[in-house]
């Protein structure tokens, strides 16, 4: 592959974002960090919940086997 195509390829694709995969973002107030920083992280047993430490929002919450479900908004 050229040069020319690999940036056309990339322009195609949209903006690159400098954020890593790791960042949650909170749906009420626009919170974002990686879950390793700054999020209040409940465990209780098997369940693991994870709250935003700007609004209280509940983020994420789940049992430790299961897989994330969407949400239906």
């Amino acid at each position: 592959m050229n040069a020319d195509a690999s940036s056309s390829q990339s322009a195609a694709s949209g903006p690159q974002s400098s954020r890593g995969k790791s960042v949650l973002f909170c749906a009420e107030c626009s919170f974002e960090n990686p879950v390793s920083e700054g999020w209040l992280v409940v465990s209780d047993g098997d369940e693991r919940t994870i709250v935003c430490p700007k609004c209280g929002y509940v983020a994420d919450h789940r049992t430790e086997r299961s897989t994330p479900t969407p949400r239906a908004d």
